[in-house]
């Protein structure tokens, strides 16, 4: 997919405005308007899956953007109970499930937290995930303005 210049808050706006329709419960913060060259069906994918992962393990998702003259800083913020300490380093391996999220009633195949870092990090960007002291997981992407 080329690059395009695009406005990061629009796109991730987007996504938020897109699950909020279909009844998930998904609020987002900070929508600054600056300009960004990415791929736009690649990041929608990458903050899709976060969005997605925070509704269905933590039943809802609080995004909050805050632009800087030099990165952007997206948090994706759920009240699910959190990752094992342990298992955090794991989940963005391809595959790699915990153990107790193998449920049909969750499905998925454990490839889209790796999808997530691999679009991130071809951005030049990263992810990490952290739980939260109040309780649930906050996933952090930070991308470079470029």
């Amino acid at each position: 997919e080329p690059r395009k210049t695009l406005a990061r808050a629009g796109l991730v706006q987007s996504v938020c405005d897109d699950a909020s329709e279909i009844g998930r419960d998904v609020v987002c913060t900070g929508t600054e308007h600056a300009s960004f060259s990415g791929r736009p069906l690649a990041l929608r994918r990458a903050f899709s899956n976060l969005v997605d992962n925070a509704v269905k393990y933590g039943q809802r998702a609080r995004i909050a953007i805050d632009v800087s003259p030099t990165r952007f800083v997206i948090t994706v913020d759920d009240d699910g109970p959190g990752i094992p300490g342990g298992e955090i380093k794991h989940v963005f391996e391809p595959f790699y499930r915990i153990e107790s999220s193998r449920s049909r009633d969750t499905g998925g195949t454990g490839v889209g937290l790796a999808v997530v870092r691999s679009i991130i990090r071809g951005h030049g960007g990263e992810v990490a995930l952290s739980n939260r002291p109040e309780g649930g997981l906050r996933a952090t992407v930070t991308l470079p303005r470029t």
